[in-house]
């Protein structure tokens, strides 16, 4: 599992609680000690061999320690550097350590953020509510950032040469004690080392990058299945065009009353207005509405404002005048 889907209570909480960087230390100090045992030794042989009388026998002598002297200080130089990598090993836990947030810490934030939770009906602790989840948050990529360094430095740190067996003497033959196994042990703790250092690797590399391998192994399938609903897919949209027709239809039965009556065309059969030729639909729009049209003839009758009286001999009637 990847350091970034782990919650900082857990990745400090393994940090704090395991066995520290007392391993690393006493395995670099142990490194030290051999890397020390091997090169006195080389220097042993090498003041032995030189000491030897001149001779054909001291010749083979000196000729057959060569090869172990020369493999003494490589042997050397190598533990050498396993004790260096095992100090940057301890160093990248310290650091990893400093670096990440304290337990205590942590557990402070979430009680704080419980007891806010749980007193808050009213939501007047919203502010500080965000502000303890924004601080867990922060201690959340703290840690993930903490431990990918850590990770990337033990990777690092977790390579290393192989060390080769000595070579035996061509000139004698091998008796029944002699360490046979040698080479297998050697060759099987680089793959261990190898093998550890691979797992750091992936520790490191992003969670989402692991997805790649699965997806891959369903890509072609998707494909097939996009090509199978290519056809299904055109026929879905002439349907909808279908749909959007029928319902306009249902809403608008008279399209022609709402966007009035259809644009046609001819010749010649304008209609003359005066000297101007127009069409058809002019005159029409033109034309008195007989419904709307007012008959004055059929008024309100005349409002007497006198009553009218017969004339007499000193009083002659007016005429017009009612």
């Amino acid at each position: 599992m990847h350091f970034t889907t782990l919650p900082p209570e857990i990745n400090s909480g393994r940090m704090h609680s395991g066995p520290g960087s007392e391993s690393m230390t006493s395995a670099a100090a142990a490194w030290d000690r051999l890397a020390t045992q091997l090169s006195e030794m080389a220097v042993a042989y090498a003041a032995t061999t030189s000491t030897l009388a001149r001779g054909p026998a001291a010749a083979a002598a000196s000729r057959a320690a060569a090869p172990q002297i020369d493999w003494l200080k490589k042997a050397a130089a190598q533990a050498q550097t396993a004790a260096a990598q095992a100090r940057a090993a301890a160093s990248a836990y310290e650091s990893a350590l400093a670096a990440m947030a304290p337990p205590a810490v942590i557990d402070a934030i979430l009680a704080l953020r419980t007891s806010l939770a749980s007193t808050n009906p009213l939501g007047h602790a919203g502010p500080a509510i965000a502000e303890a989840d924004a601080e867990y948050e922060r201690m959340w990529a703290q840690d993930a950032d903490a431990l990918t360094g850590y990770a990337r430095a033990s990777a690092d740190a977790a390579r290393m040469a192989p060390f080769r067996s000595p070579i035996g003497d061509a000139g004698r033959p091998r008796d029944n004690w002699t360490l046979a196994a040698a080479p297998e042990v050697v060759s099987t703790g680089h793959e261990v080392m190898s093998t550890i250092a691979d797992a750091l690797r992936e520790l490191v590399s992003s969670p989402l990058a692991t997805f790649d391998a699965p997806l891959l192994a369903i890509t072609p399938s998707l494909s097939k299945l996009s090509s199978l609903t290519a056809p299904s897919g055109s026929a879905i949209i002439h349907l909808n065009a279908m749909n959007k027709g029928a319902a306009l239809q249902a809403l608008l039965p008279n399209p022609s009353g709402v966007r009035g009556a259809a644009v046609t065309a001819a010749f010649g059969r304008a209609t003359a207005v005066g000297r101007l030729s127009v069409p058809d639909a002019w005159t029409t729009a033109i034309m008195p509405n007989p419904v709307e049209t007012e008959d004055l003839s059929q008024g309100w009758a005349p409002v007497r404002l006198v009553a009218v009286s017969e004339p007499t001999r000193h009083q002659p009637a007016y005429r017009g005048v009612t």
